[in-house]
């Protein structure tokens, strides 16, 4: 039971008093329950819990001693609240989980600037927003040392809060100067975190590959795709389709992907190194080519073999994918937040943006590149979207809860469409490229779904 959100109020504070008194809207008291005496009231923030004497008043703000502030660890100025099983609860408040950065200016590195917007839409929001690093939590304690962003005094300060109610990662993969830590916070995470993470895990690229393929809505978006267990595993696949890729199961970013072409003497291979292509050539007969597979593809890292599909190329020379953010918003409605065409750098295999890739927006592209039909080009886009939306709510139903997916998709000059992947924490930076509006839509979305979640949104589901 999520509770009965009640909306955004003010908090203000009386300085200089060590009592727990506090003062409520009038129209609050039918939803809480008197403890003890008809004049107390349980509050909640977080983890943080507070007995106080409660005055209901007719003003929409509340009003706190400051002892009873501090107890409850939260923050000046406007929060969301709800009344749960008779409790008055504030939040929710959300931890962007992220590792630091020596970057003077950038104490989160390329990421700094979009949780300073997201602090910005969350204060206006009523959300109790902050960002945690790996093993920064005293979870026996129950608080949170963290960070959050002064927007008038343009700075991040050091602060406390109370546990998170909802927790969002933005740490790719686990660094091993951090793995211990962050090992340490994902258990206790599911503990303590009352609505956990913000997406349930869908699983490294053959999880979610097998879920799609197991559901007749989804089946026919999919390139053929293999597990590398040995070399045959690309052989079989390179007979059939003259490129191929082979891409890590857990890879981001654009990192560690190969391309395979079949020629008449061997298979050139091609892969990214310090933002240069390099190219390599092997006999397929060869005693090289198999320890290479074998070294490269089978040995540590988990492997996938994919069809090359014959992709839109820009003005006929740079290779174009789409990539659509999805997103759920405060009532829990999949929708389509950003449709976005990526255009592969100079000799890159990728179209990847860390890989030297740039961003336009989907209809332009196709519009400049032989779309020029408006039925034609809207129908496309339809097509897109509809796969989208199939794709998240078919890999939704297998994992659970999920917030928001990066969808990659491959279009081919005749308008098929083909899933490249699934993107769990997809990035805003194309979307500075291309629409800051939309980027700032992306964020808030996350943000009223962060309120749906944990119950301070109305549960209304259209």
């Amino acid at each position: 039971m999520n509770g009965t959100a009640l909306g955004i109020c003010k908090i203000t504070s009386w300085p200089n008093s060590t009592e727990s008194v506090v003062t409520l809207p009038g129209a609050w008291q039918l939803h809480l329950a008197a403890v003890d005496h008809h004049d107390r009231v349980t509050l909640r923030a977080g983890n943080r819990k507070a007995t106080a004497q409660v005055v209901y008043t007719d003003e929409q703000e509340v009003q706190m001693t400051q002892s009873l502030r501090e107890q409850l660890c939260l923050p000046f100025g406007s929060i969301a609240v709800k009344a749960q099983n008779g409790e008055l609860c504030f939040g929710p408040f959300l931890g962007l989980y992220a590792l630091p950065s020596k970057k003077t200016g950038k104490p989160f590195g390329e990421l700094t600037s979009l949780f300073q917007d997201m602090m910005v839409l969350a204060a206006q929001a009523g959300i109790g927003l902050y960002v945690f690093l790996p093993g920064e939590i005293n979870w026996r304690a129950g608080i949170a040392t963290c960070y959050v962003y002064k927007q008038r005094e343009k700075h991040w300060v050091r602060t406390k809060r109370p546990l998170p109610d909802l927790v969002m990662p933005k740490i790719m993969g686990q660094p091993p100067r951090w793995r211990d830590r962050m090992r340490q916070d994902l258990l206790q995470i599911e503990k303590l975190v009352p609505y956990g993470h913000f997406s349930k895990a869908t699983g490294h690229k053959w999880d979610v590959h097998r879920t799609l393929e197991a559901s007749e809505t989804t089946r026919g978006y999919l390139p053929e795709t293999r597990l590398v267990h040995r070399t045959e595993d690309i052989e079989d696949l390179l007979t059939r389709h003259p490129i191929v890729y082979v891409k890590p199961s857990y890879g981001t970013q654009g990192k560690s992907i190969y391309r395979l072409t079949l020629q008449k003497r061997g298979v050139r291979v091609q892969y990214s190194l310090r933002g240069r292509t390099m190219n390599r050539y092997f006999k397929r007969s060869g005693t090289n080519w198999r320890v290479f597979v074998q070294k490269r593809f089978c040995a540590k890292r988990s492997y996938l073999v994919q069809q090359g599909i014959d992709l839109l190329a820009d003005r006929g020379i740079r290779p174009v994918d789409f990539r659509w953010l999805v997103q759920k918003d405060g009532r829990n409605n999949w929708g389509i937040t950003a449709r976005v065409a990526r255009i592969g750098g100079s000799g890159s295999i990728t179209t990847n943006l860390h890989t030297g890739g740039s961003a336009v927006l989907a209809e332009d592209l196709l519009r400049q590149n032989g779309f020029r039909d408006e039925s034609v080009r809207r129908a496309l886009l339809q097509r897109i979207d509809t796969a989208a939306l199939q794709i998240c709510r078919t890999l939704e139903a297998q994992a659970g809860r999920i917030g928001e997916l990066g969808i990659d998709f491959a279009v081919t000059m005749p308008g098929e469409v083909y899933l490249i992947e699934v993107n769990p924490r997809p990035g805003r930076q194309m979307l500075k490229q291309t629409s800051t509006q939309v980027r700032a839509l992306s964020l808030m979305r996350n943000l009223e779904y962060a309120k749906y979640t944990t119950g301070f949104e109305p549960q209304t589901i259209s």
